[in-house]
């Protein structure tokens, strides 16, 4: 069987930096089995829909696997009607956070896509792609949802999932485009790098999140070993500097962090690399080992500067926390970046004050090399849709499957113009959107260089932002 794996074009994006290591996985597994896979990332190689289809054409698949995401489902969705009107028999299987979220409302309104595996698809897949092989029944598929022959969505149970992770081959990097050309580079540095997951899970649960939901509340780790062994290999076989985690906790597990540092250190690798932190799980002997085994760059979310909103929202840290680890992060020579969210469950004017002046105060007084602001804005799966559709700010006949009726679009902001955004009845859009859009600004006039790189970066982005495409005008 022919299988190829696509990762959707993007409304956003014209340059894919980030290769998609879940169809990589995936390719792995289906290819260790015997299975003939292929992998076209329609972002990095800025594939509109028509290219996918005449590239599908010359491969000729038996199927057609769809990584979609929130922020690119209405192109997803519209790939995956383009494949099903060009190739009607193929079966188009769509994972990913967006659908495994949105199971029942996609396929109730989707109707190009025949089946979605919900969360980790290692399992899944594999055991899809045997048994629709064998012609045999998809009820017998666990972590899967379909439509049954009278048009009623089914979801099966849910998936095992992966406890082993070292049991996973390596990603199939080999069938995405060369991976020095994605151009990834550790944050603030010219370093060149490609991503490595090394857990699956979070033990928090966040008002905004969903990874729990995608990937279970326990975290699944790769050993020290079988990571430094991944870093090696990359190393060995691409002309890359380095790597950034891209765990949710890199930091969770401390022996494991260390452990890792040591395994790197033993190996004499010079590599540079870079990870996500919480503030509630370092320490400055940690991060002095993390320095000394290659880390330059650490982004770490502390999301306000108000405790009250922080206990609203359930981070499970303090802004006394927030603060003592950035400390501790500039004292180990660590670059960092720090992110915050606006617009949060309970937040007023004086929350949103707090949390401009502890961007301010990190930066002029601790030395962060930067921070962000952004807008509360709601995905699928997460307690802020449930408290948006109790309010009444998502109506009740709210469908993630079809576009907004209102276009809220502001390009430095909230680069996908249908996405929803949490909004409360003291604190509107329009006066959250003032007070963020002023931090931006503030922040890119006393950091003229930041938004000179940031256009060098992205500027074919950049300028599909201003020009404030519609959606049709990227296909």
């Amino acid at each position: 069987m022919n299988i190829a794996l696509i990762f959707p074009p993007s409304i956003y994006q014209t340059k894919q930096t980030m290769p998609p290591l879940g169809l990589a996985w995936i390719a792995g597994v289906l290819r260790g089995e015997g299975f003939n896979v292929s992998i076209i990332d329609a972002v990095h190689e800025e594939l509109s829909v028509n290219q996918i289809i005449e590239r599908l054409k010359k491969e000729g698949p038996d199927l057609v696997g769809l990584s979609i995401g929130t922020q690119n489902r209405f192109l997803s969705f519209e790939t995956a009607t383009e494949i099903k009107k060009n190739f009607p028999e193929i079966k188009i299987i769509a994972g990913g956070p967006h659908v495994t979220l949105a199971a029942d409302d996609t396929l109730k309104n989707i109707k190009a896509i025949d089946i979605i595996i919900r969360g980790e698809a290692e399992k899944s897949f594999l055991n899809l792609v045997k048994i629709l092989e064998a012609g045999g029944e998809l009820k017998s598929v666990r972590g899967i949802s379909f439509r049954d022959d009278v048009g009623e969505v089914v979801h099966n149970k849910s998936a095992e999932f992966v406890e082993d992770l070292d049991s996973l081959p390596l990603p199939a990097r080999d069938l995405l485009p060369p991976i020095e050309e994605y151009g990834q580079t550790i944050p603030l540095t010219n370093r060149s790098c490609t991503t490595v997951i090394t857990s699956r899970g979070c033990p928090y649960n966040c008002v905004f999140c969903s990874t729990a939901r995608q990937w279970g509340h326990k975290i699944r780790y790769r050993s020290a070993k079988n990571v430094v062994d991944e870093i090696e290999y990359l190393l060995d076989n691409y002309k890359l500097d380095g790597v950034g985690f891209f765990d949710d906790v890199f930091t969770m597990d401390r022996q494991r962090v260390l452990d890792i540092c040591d395994e790197i250190l033993k190996r004499n690798l010079k590599v540079s690399w870079w990870c996500e932190a919480r503030a509630n799980t370092v320490d400055f002997k940690m991060l002095k080992k993390m320095k000394e085994a290659g880390c330059e760059y650490i982004s770490m979310a502390i999301e306000s500067g108000s405790d009250k909103i922080l206990k609203n929202i359930k981070k499970v840290i303090t802004v006394e926390q927030g603060i003592a680890a950035a400390k501790m992060i500039k004292e180990a020579g660590i670059k960092l970046k720090v992110f915050f969210i606006h617009g949060l469950p309970g937040e007023t004017y004086e929350d949103i004050k707090k949390t401009v002046y502890l961007s301010r105060y990190l930066y002029y007084n601790i030395g962060v090399e930067e921070t962000t602001q952004s807008l509360a804005v709601i995905y699928p799966g997460t307690q802020l849709e449930i408290m948006a559709k109790e309010m009444g700010t998502l109506h009740s006949d709210f469908s993630w499957s079809k576009p907004f009726e209102e276009e809220r679009h502001h390009p430095p902001l909230n680069f996908c113009k249908y996405q929803p955004i949490f909004e409360q009845p003291d604190l509107s859009y329009e006066d959250i959107f003032k007070f963020v859009r002023r931090a931006k600004v503030s922040y890119y006039l006393s950091h003229p260089m930041n938004m000179l790189k940031l256009f060098a970066k992205n500027r074919k982005s950049v300028l599909k932002w201003i020009k404030l495409k519609a959606p049709h005008q990227y296909r």
